[in-house]
């Protein structure tokens, strides 16, 4: 698994786009009514983001050598390589950052 994506889409998509968004929400109309409809935004992203692809990318999932079976630890200099992140990992991350955030939020609330 490429953890470095995976951290760079967390922090983008998840903390800062999805935070910035609740956030925003949450000030300008201080309504409880938009952080649930936020919410059921977020898990709309989420379902999307899984059911919307039919491909399976499990070149992403594993390395080289577990995909091959062998027990070296030679690796493909192409899984370290930094590459663009696809739209459906971007929805992803940011409708799981809006789930968790605009949840805090609606309990911050009370």
């Amino acid at each position: 698994m490429n953890w470095n994506l995976v951290a760079r889409c967390g922090a983008r998509y998840a903390l800062c786009y999805a935070g910035a968004t609740v956030a925003a929400v949450s000030v300008v109309t201080r309504s409880g009514l938009a952080l649930v409809s936020l919410f059921g935004l977020g898990l709309v992203a989420v379902l999307l983001a899984l059911g919307g692809t039919g491909t399976v990318r499990m070149g992403a999932a594993m390395t080289n050598h577990q995909a091959t079976g062998f027990r070296s630890g030679i690796v493909d200099p192409a899984d370290s390589t930094p590459k663009r992140m696809d739209n459906d990992v971007k929805l992803l991350f940011y409708g799981v950052g809006l789930l968790s955030f605009s949840a805090l939020a609606l309990v911050l609330r009370g």
